[in-house]
């Protein structure tokens, strides 16, 4: 018989061992009958369950003819005993003779008041004077053993059920916490996987989810022993488990296996589980629980495909926008990856976060859009610019960022393009921000910035050195700069890999066509060393 058809007395009082030593002791007492139990169902079917060995009876050991007799005697006398009106129950324990001349004792099995039964000791070798004490010490060892199983099932069905929902529960939050920090299907599946998993105590699992084609399931993340459950391949829908899932909508459900859709409106992907730890079987619960965890993880599974689908479009944008600037001044922008692996360091070094970095990214590429927007006349010019023109000049940033702004994911951008040419005193533009109310993005791009104008050629000037230009940044430490952001850059700047690349860079960055030396600050285009723009 299947665990899950056993009766709690089935399951919790005969394998119990300390019911099982002191049934023993008593039997001695009793003088070795046969014991049975006879289970009253909710169902109706009534059952006979036999404790001992046959020979503890002669008689019933002797053919298997007298076996099937007794069983059938047992059976209806009992059924009958079922029909007792309270009054004839109270009376157990009591003593009996079988159909076949044996004496033996019946023993009611209640909990909470309900009958759930009958113990039957029959075929005693001793007297009944002498049995007699023993039967109501038995008896109460039967009743506390008997309440003792049903609070054994209450703990176990809280371990399968309520606790399982509890871990559900808690896991929620964990989704939760997952829709919210990743973004990215690549660290999002194998989250959702492992908690799936750990929640409800798989050795496999996997997850796959719909190509854009609506036709074939991808494989995401998968994990476990199981070769069943290590997908490499995409599957069409209709075949295989999931394929008929996606199919239908449906869930699956068998002792080894779970497996759940991903909904929302349509089929989003399947989530399958295999092989519960300790080789138990999976429950009805565990299915619902898993249904609970699908139905949140799926938010987090589209909100991270709409994720990826804007992030592939807008570094589309970016690409098309820093394909124009090169077109248009291709030999300024060769100094982009030198500018932009030192920004990353500084960042990194700050302890800015993964998102924080991203945008700086993105900003470096993006620094001189304002400039599309500039009279190309003005902008090479070789003699000095007016005070009006280079009022002009200063608008670059505004320019930049009002272009930029109807690309909604580049709204954390902008920032550093719009203030990368502010000064930490105060007085640079275009709003004269100071201190910390510069976005640190902004700050860390300024010093860059500034230090690539330095060791550049410009037709108005000869490049500085490399350490004519640190010393420069330095001496402007607290006035122009950010000084955690100097004292981060000129920690950086001195490991050999990025000083070798910068010593290098300075050599081939191209003479610039540019004839505009702005200082950062709103004091008009006058000649300076340290410069904010190159």
């Amino acid at each position: 018989m299947k665990l899950k058809q056993k009766s709690i007395i089935e399951r919790f009082l005969i394998p119990n061992p300390a019911w099982q030593e002191g049934y023993r002791t008593f039997l001695k007492n009793f003088g070795d009958p046969i014991g049975w139990i006879y289970l009253l169902e909710e169902s109706g079917a009534h059952r006979l369950v036999r404790l001992d060995r046959r020979g503890h009876c002669t008689f019933y050991g002797a053919s298997k003819s007298n076996q099937m007799n007794c069983a059938a005697f047992l059976e209806k006398y009992f059924s009958q005993w079922a029909e007792k009106d309270a009054a004839e129950l109270d009376k157990l324990p009591t003593f009996y003779k079988c159909a076949y001349g044996r004496n033996g004792a019946i023993f009611a099995l209640r909990h909470l008041g309900r009958l759930k039964g009958f113990l039957i000791l029959c075929a005693f070798t001793k007297p009944e004077q002498q049995v007699r004490p023993v039967l109501p010490l038995f008896n109460h060892f039967l009743q506390s053993q008997l309440e003792l199983a049903y609070k054994a099932y209450e703990l176990n069905n809280f371990y399968e059920t309520v606790h399982p929902r509890a871990l559900a529960l808690s896991t929620m939050h964990s989704v939760h916490r997952v829709i919210s920090s990743s973004l990215h299907l690549g660290e999002l599946l194998p989250r959702i996987g492992r908690l799936c998993a750990q929640v409800l105590r798989a050795k496999n699992c996997s997850i796959l989810l719909m190509d854009p084609d609506g036709k074939h399931l991808l494989p995401y993340f998968s994990f476990g022993e199981s070769k069943v459950a290590i997908r490499k391949h995409r599957i069409p829908l209709g075949r295989g488990l999931e394929g008929r899932l996606a199919e239908s909508g449906e869930s699956h459900f068998d002792r080894h296996c779970i497996a759940v859709p991903f909904i929302e409106d349509d089929v989003v992907g399947i989530v399958t589980l295999r092989d519960k730890i300790d080789n138990q079987s999976f429950t009805p619960t565990d299915l619902e629980i898993l249904k609970s965890l699908s139905e949140q993880a799926v938010v987090a599974i589209k909100n991270a495909q709409l994720f990826e689908e804007t992030e592939k479009l807008t570094v589309g944008s970016i690409q098309t926008i820093s394909d124009l600037l090169e077109l248009h001044y291709g030999g300024e922008r060769s100094q982009i990856p030198v500018f932009g692996k030192i920004v990353l360091e500084v960042a990194k070094d700050l302890k800015l976060n993964g998102q924080e970095i991203m945008h700086l990214e993105r900003a470096i590429l993006l620094l001189d859009t304002g400039q599309l927007a500039f009279p190309e006349k003005l902008w090479n010019k070789k003699g000095k610019l007016t005070k009006k023109e280079f009022e002009q000049i200063k608008r670059i940033p505004l320019r930049g960022a009002s272009l930029l702004k109807s690309i909604s994911s580049l709204k954390p951008v902008l920032p550093i393009i719009l203030h990368h040419r502010e000064r930490y005193d105060g007085k640079g533009y275009p709003r004269g921000l100071r201190g910390e109310e510069i976005p640190i993005g902004a700050r860390i791009v300024a010093v860059l910035d500034s230090f690539l104008a330095m060791i550049s050629q410009r037709v108005y000037r000869k490049r500085l050195s490399v350490e004519e230009a640190l010393e420069e940044i330095r001496e402007n430490s607290g006035s122009q700069f950010d000084p955690k952001v100097v004292e981060s850059f000129l920690k950086v700047i001195r490991r050999k890999d990025l000083y070798d690349l910068v010593s290098q860079a300075a050599t081939e960055l191209p003479r610039s066509v540019r004839q505009t030396q702005l200082t950062g600050g709103n004091d008009g285009p006058r000649q300076k060393r340290v410069t904010h723009t190159n």
